[in-house]
């Protein structure tokens, strides 16, 4: 999927049978929503809607009520704090793997992030009214919830560590890692003012930055167009933020159907 600069959202697609996932060998392209068994997750596809994410669309502003949660399937929406003198930072990125609005699991009905989509794509959209009555009842959802929120945390703590500490190029090489995991295919098309908004950097830092890298042969980096040409050589170049986040990510996977398993077994 390449990065192409958009604003607003498309129109909504109602969840309907027809376009929910079906049949046994149908890969749901979530992570929390794929954990679920078929039945659970069948049963919650009259509470969603598909919806299309566009580059660069606010999700939530910062201190605004939460209205909708969202289960990106494509799609990658980064959450960005605000400093006083009106710089931002990146403190954490949303992609298949989890859920935008976690504030909500979390009791709270606004967020005091602003959440951007930083790669388009689709979205599972549920209402957070909805997903507030799902969590009253301890449903597979709220216990996959939970062990992502866990995980979410983590990495949004070792992110605002990260851009205390760590030199511009280390987390320019990190970001560009976790983003090229994500992006499909391997290409992602981005300012050096956008990339400076979520690092929290100049925007010639990230010039400076991102030419270091391109002369190491690690990276092509072309009018916005990013192309990782030695992952592992940018992994010896990013801090260690790099891999704590992989790991964390890695956990989830392998906790959560275990995680399940345990509560199918459990005696009612």
């Amino acid at each position: 999927m390449r990065l192409r600069h958009h604003s607003g959202w498309s129109q909504p697609l109602p969840m309907t049978q027809k376009n929910w996932p079906s049949g046994l060998d149908v890969e749901v392209t979530n992570g929390i929503l794929g954990a679920l068994l078929k039945t659970e997750y069948r049963r919650l596809a009259d509470k969603m809607e598909r919806v299309d994410l566009k580059s660069g669309a606010v999700v939530y502003r910062a201190n605004q009520k939460i209205e909708h949660v969202y289960f990106p399937e494509d799609s990658v929406v980064a959450m960005v704090d605000t400093l006083e003198d009106g710089r931002t930072v990146e403190v954490g990125l949303v992609g298949r793997e989890g859920m935008v609005g976690i504030n909500i699991f979390l009791g709270t009905i606004a967020t005091p992030d602003k959440a951007v989509v930083q790669l388009p794509g689709a979205a599972l959209r549920m209402s957070s009214r909805a997903l507030r009555a799902e969590l009253r009842f301890g449903t597979p959802l709220q216990r996959v919830l939970l062990q992502y929120t866990q995980a979410a945390l983590a990495v949004i703590s070792q992110s605002v560590a990260c851009s205390q500490h760590h030199r511009v190029e280390q987390r320019l090489a990190r970001w560009i890692l976790t983003m090229d995991e994500y992006a499909q295919p391997h290409e992602l098309v981005m300012s050096h003012t956008t990339i400076a908004a979520m690092l929290g950097s100049r925007r010639s830092g990230i010039s400076i930055a991102a030419s270091h890298l391109q002369r190491l042969g690690l990276i092509r980096y072309r009018r916005g167009h990013i192309v990782v040409l030695d992952r592992k050589g940018l992994e010896r170049q990013a801090c260690e933020c790099y891999q704590f986040i992989k790991k964390q990510h890695q956990s989830l996977r392998r906790q959560v159907p275990r995680l399940l398993s345990k509560a199918a077994k459990a005696p009612r």
